[in-house]
């Protein structure tokens, strides 16, 4: 055998036969299957969720499927992600179409954590334990989900996070181009929490804000913004027993929940809320959820707007029991009451809910 041929056979043992073993990919599903029961004394802003009363007397009776959910957390090394979507995709009441909810990855970034993709707002990130699927957003309760690219800090003690996110917003010059996207710039979100046990009770406290430009550009070449200042707050006052409570204010909310959901204006729309919720573990398998919300805007801001939605409040106390292990029965009752300026009107709804959720 020549010599060469042995230096190729040394140097092909001594090497590996393939590449590194890839690194596996964990796929941990998850979700629910949800059907929804309510009927309204009066007309609610969509029957199958409410967010404001509309006018009339007319009662409704809603059935559907579309808070059916289904997820997946996805780990890779360091990489996690997340993607999830429910059924409120425009479509038919029969015929229900996706609605992409979350869709993003985070990465370690040094001491912090990067995260890209479609999540949920950096601001106000509690929600009442309501079983009405929009979570007292249009009274008291803002934040949704947009694109973003955010950067955060977490540990035992504090929270803090920036982000830059997509400029969602109104279209006041009708040249159906979003006035947040004609501005070039994305909006700014930023939180700050501190958590601890003081007296031997878990308490958490945030403050949180946002700002987003807008421009109507040539020939009307006007320009306004969005904003918002909240606070947030989540106590366990005993093994069982929690509160939960957040409030904002700002200007043109619309496209955050806020606001009554009204449209924004080039001079400003101010408004103001919060909600409260109380939750409460009475047995293993039952749990009882209270509480309220309101939603304020300025009236000033309101003279020259017809039938326009200025103040929308509503209470609420349901229980949820677990009849098998991942099977919940849930009713909620909730009192609703929106007011309207020019005309000054205010309509009246109560809403009885029950539902029916397997989790998985």
């Amino acid at each position: 055998m020549k010599p060469a041929t042995y230096l190729c056979l040394a140097l092909l043992m001594s090497s590996p036969l393939s590449a590194d073993a890839p690194v596996p990919t964990k796929v941990d599903w998850y979700g629910n299957f949800k059907l929804d029961l309510a009927r309204d004394s009066g007309v609610s802003s969509n029957g199958n969720f409410i967010l404001y009363v509309k006018p009339g007397a007319t009662a409704t009776l809603n059935l559907t499927a579309r808070q059916t959910r289904l997820g997946a957390n996805i780990e890779r090394g360091k990489m996690k992600g997340r993607v999830e979507f429910d059924f409120y995709g425009e479509s038919p009441e029969n015929k229900n179409a996706l609605m992409l909810r979350h869709a993003y990855v985070t990465v370690p970034a040094g001491p912090l954590m990067l995260e890209t993709g479609q999540a949920s707002d950096l601001i106000s990130p509690l929600v009442p334990a309501t079983l009405n699927y929009t979570v007292a957003w249009g009274a008291g309760n803002i934040g949704y989900r947009r694109p973003q690219v955010k950067l955060y800090q977490q540990t035992r003690h504090y929270y803090w996070g920036v982000a830059l996110a997509r400029n969602i917003s109104s279209d006041l010059d009708g040249d159906k181009l979003a006035d947040g996207e004609t501005s070039g710039k994305p909006a700014l979100q930023g939180r700050l929490g501190l958590s601890g046990s003081p007296a031997g009770r878990k308490a958490a406290l945030g403050a949180s804000a946002h700002y987003g430009w807008n421009t109507c550009p040539p020939p009307v070449d006007r320009k306004y913004n969005n904003w918002s200042v909240g606070g947030d707050l989540k106590v366990a006052l005993s093994a069982k027993l929690a509160l939960l409570a957040e409030g904002y204010t700002g200007s043109n909310l619309g496209q955050y929940a806020g606001a009554i959901y009204n449209t924004d204006r080039v001079e400003g729309l101010r408004s103001s809320g919060g909600w409260l919720n109380a939750q409460y573990q009475l047995a293993p398998r039952l749990s009882l959820s209270a509480g309220g919300g309101l939603d304020q805007v300025r009236q000033s801001d309101l003279a020259q707007v017809n039938q326009v939605r200025a103040t929308n409040a509503f209470v609420f106390a349901n229980a949820q029991y677990e009849l098998v292990p991942g099977y919940k029965l849930g009713l909620e009752l909730s009192r609703w009451k929106t007011e309207y300026l020019n005309p000054e009107t205010a309509q009246r709804n109560t809403r009885l809910q029950w539902s029916m959720q397997g989790n998985f």
